[in-house]
């Protein structure tokens, strides 16, 4: 081999093995309390699968946010699973759902599902809309859930019929509310927005405070729980 192209090849390898640690330092790891709530899960491939109690119960398609473990979603998958979904928690190469928009459609093929809810948490959102999208003429599509997230610009759901739920929190200073409010032109005129008071952007997963974020006046455990009916209260079954 060419010394310049061993050269390269070095230069490259040394640039991804930072970049490797890097996003890793900027991740969020679940809290313990999560990790013992991922332990409820079947775990196949790339999904961890939370079962409903009853058969034929409906589906929940998950992405976890930008940044942030898969298993710091464990603890809501889990009693939306007590709430009668069986959810699908999708985990994403180096935690960035950007990359992996197709799981979530695998998911529905692999799984044959027929009645999916797609949701997604800031950047998992954009990806859990973009999967509705997708799927918007296959009739499999149930609802979509947002949770301090919003549409992309190239995604246009305004005229679909499926329910969609918005839900943000209060003291959440991650979102960018001037996007979120640009993009609610995006969705349905009959949207539900609903903003869950005392809350923040972490606390939509359990993972601790991220930086930068508002601080939060009630716990995470008391935002799963509002999150938890409101999609009961949304996605009736």
């Amino acid at each position: 081999m060419k010394k310049w192209l061993k050269y390269v090849l070095g230069i490259l390898a040394f640039i991804t093995v930072i970049s490797v640690v890097g996003i890793r330092q900027l991740t969020y790891a679940p809290t313990p309390a999560a990790e013992l709530a991922a332990q409820k899960a079947v775990t196949e491939n790339y999904v961890s699968i939370f079962e409903a109690e009853q058969d034929d119960s409906p589906a929940i398609v998950l992405y976890q946010g930008g940044f942030v473990e898969q298993n710091a979603y464990a603890p809501l998958a889990s009693q939306l699973a007590e709430a009668g979904f069986t959810v699908y928690l999708i985990d994403t190469p180096l935690n960035l759902p950007v990359l992996a928009e197709q799981r979530g459609l695998a998911v529905v093929e692999d799984y044959q599902l027929t009645d999916v809810t797609f949701m997604g948490h800031s950047l998992g959102g954009v990806i859990a809309a973009n999967n509705a999208a997708a799927l918007v003429d296959s009739g499999k599509v149930a609802g979509l859930v947002l949770l301090a997230s919003y549409l992309a610009g190239s995604t246009d759901l305004s005229e679909v019929t499926f329910p969609v739920l918005s839900v943000t929190a209060s003291e959440d200073k991650v979102l960018n509310w001037e996007a979120f409010e640009a993009a609610t032109k995006l969705l349905p005129p009959d949207t539900t927005y609903d903003e869950i008071e005392g809350g923040n952007h972490s606390g939509f997963g359990d993972y601790g405070r991220q930086e930068k974020d508002g601080q939060a006046t009630i716990s995470s455990a008391e935002q799963r729980e509002l999150i938890v009916d409101l999609v009961v209260k949304n996605f009736p079954y």
